[in-house]
C-alpha cells in the first residue's frame, strides 16, 4: 500500500523498543502516535477486569502489571488521554500534524 501511495493506518501494541525501532526503519514516512495513558487510569477504565484478575493472580501476561513494556523513545506525536474528554481537538491534532508532515 505505501508502494501505491497509500496512507496506512494501523493500531498496534508495540511493547518493545526493538518494535519501535524496526517499524521506523522498514516504512517509509512512519509517523508514531503514542496515546498516554498511566496505569492507574487503565485500571479504572478496566471494564472486562483484566487488571483485577492480573492483581488477584488469576491471569497473568497483562502489560503494566506482570508484563512489561517500553514506552517510545521518540514518538512523532504524544497525545494524553488521560482523560476521556476533547476527543474533537486529540483528532484534530493528530490529522493536522500527519498533513504537516507530508
Amino acid at each position: 500500500l505505501v508502494e501505491q501511495n497509500i496512507n496506512v493506518v494501523c493500531s498496534t501494541i508495540s511493547l518493545f523498543k526493538e518494535i519501535h525501532r524496526k517499524n521506523r526503519t522498514d516504512f517509509k514516512n512512519y509517523f508514531e502516535i503514542f496515546l498516554d495513558v498511566s496505569i492507574g487510569e487503565l485500571k479504572r477504565r478496566d471494564q472486562k477486569g483484566i487488571y483485577s484478575k492480573a492483581l488477584n493472580g488469576e491471569i497473568s501476561n497483562v502489560v503494566g502489571i506482570d508484563l512489561p513494556y517500553d514506552i517510545p523513545e521518540n514518538p512523532t506525536l504524544i497525545i494524553d488521554n488521560n482523560i476521556l474528554n476533547d476527543l474533537d481537538s486529540k483528532t484534530h491534532k493528530i490529522i493536522s500534524s500527519i498533513i504537516i508532515r507530508k
